[in-house]
């Protein structure tokens, strides 16, 4: 008899539920959150499992692999997809969303998410870390000023071990307030020691990677964004298409239609926010910094022209990803062409 297993996933403790092939519910538990719990109360429940489902979430790439090294049949499926079913139901609690994802698995109305490989995995942990410094001395970088700003001091333009010295020069005569500031200081510094640690192994960890380097060569693209990309898409063969990357990455227009009401509103913003902002931000180098010329960089300075920067560098950013999936597939580099900036004079 087939049967069909959803699991709701908790810190401490899942609710499993078992339907069978007409949806009638065989069993109803909790478990402790172990794979070995787990797969004891699979096998003696229900040891012809055709499908295993649970939503993404905190603890489901762990749960995923280590159900799957012990023969399980398991899937993670969309968790805003599950939700927009599941809200439906009168009465929310662990049990009946467990069976509610146990119904979606055995009707097959579900979308399969892809878990990234351990190796993805470790390079997006370094990455998160990363992004988490560079908020925090942001943040100390913009409070320190704002302190500053409240007595009439203004601070010329200044990043890293730079703005510290000037802080300090510049409250030398003001002994009771460096005190105040001193330990944020201190902080701003720590952390800017650590990000350059973390740095410094994000471009070795590029170095050491042949795809990597590839991607680097498109104008804008660094180290952390290649890494990004890289490790984000993780299997480029699963898009039929590169086009569909920009869709993948929240960087195409949402579309809401009805009759002869036909509406494209701005970006749909869905995927990875931070991948989505780094190639949001190599746009914006593409076409501002980069000094020279490509035929990329003139098709987002005419399509600037007509449009607006912003929607330029969204578009550009979307062409990136696309390009990006291009050169790794083919295994190419970026090719400049020959246009040059006399296809924009007037």
């Amino acid at each position: 008899m087939t049967q069909y297993v959803g699991l709701d996933v908790s810190q401490k403790e899942t609710a499993v539920c078992i339907v069978d092939g007409e949806g009638t519910v065989v069993f109803e538990g909790r478990a402790t959150t172990d794979p070995d719990a787990l797969a004891e109360i699979i096998g003696e429940r229900a040891p012809a499992a055709s499908r295993i489902g649970l939503e993404t979430g905190m603890m489901s790439s762990w749960l995923w692999r280590e159900l799957n090294q012990r023969g399980l049949p398991v899937i993670c499926i969309d968790a805003r997809h599950a939700h927009a079913v599941l809200s439906t139901r009168m009465n929310k609690s662990d049990g009946n969303d467990a069976r509610g994802i146990a119904e979606l698995i055995r009707v097959g109305w579900y979308r399969e998410v892809r878990i990234k490989s351990p190796e993805s995995q470790a390079a997006r942990t370094l990455l998160v870390a990363r992004s988490r410094l560079v908020t925090i001395r942001k943040d100390l970088h913009n409070q320190i000023r704002s302190m500053l700003g409240e007595i009439g001091l203004r601070l010329p333009r200044a990043v890293g071990r730079a703005f510290v010295s000037r802080v300090r020069d510049c409250l030398a005569d003001r002994s009771g307030l460096l005190e105040v500031v001193e330990p944020l200081l201190a902080v701003y510094e720590r952390v800017l020691a650590e990000q350059a640690r973390l740095d410094k192994k994000a471009q070795d960890l590029a170095r050491a990677d042949e795809t990597v380097r590839r991607l680097m060569t498109v104008p804008g693209i660094g180290a952390v964004t290649a890494l990004a990309y890289r490790h984000t898409i993780d299997d480029p063969t699963r898009f039929a298409s590169a086009q569909t990357v920009g869709a993948y990455l929240g960087l195409t227009p949402r579309r809401r239609q009805s009759g002869t009401m036909d509406v494209k509103g701005r970006v749909s913003k869905w995927g990875d926010r931070a991948l989505r902002s780094y190639l949001y931000e190599a746009a914006v180098v593409l076409l501002h910094r980069t000094k020279r010329w490509s035929r990329l960089k003139v098709w987002g300075v005419q399509l600037a022209r007509r449009v607006g920067l912003k929607k330029a560098h969204t578009a550009v950013a979307r062409k990136l990803a696309v390009i990006l999936h291009c050169i790794w597939t083919d295994g190419t580099e970026f090719e400049w062409g020959e246009e040059t900036a006399m296809h924009l004079r007037a």
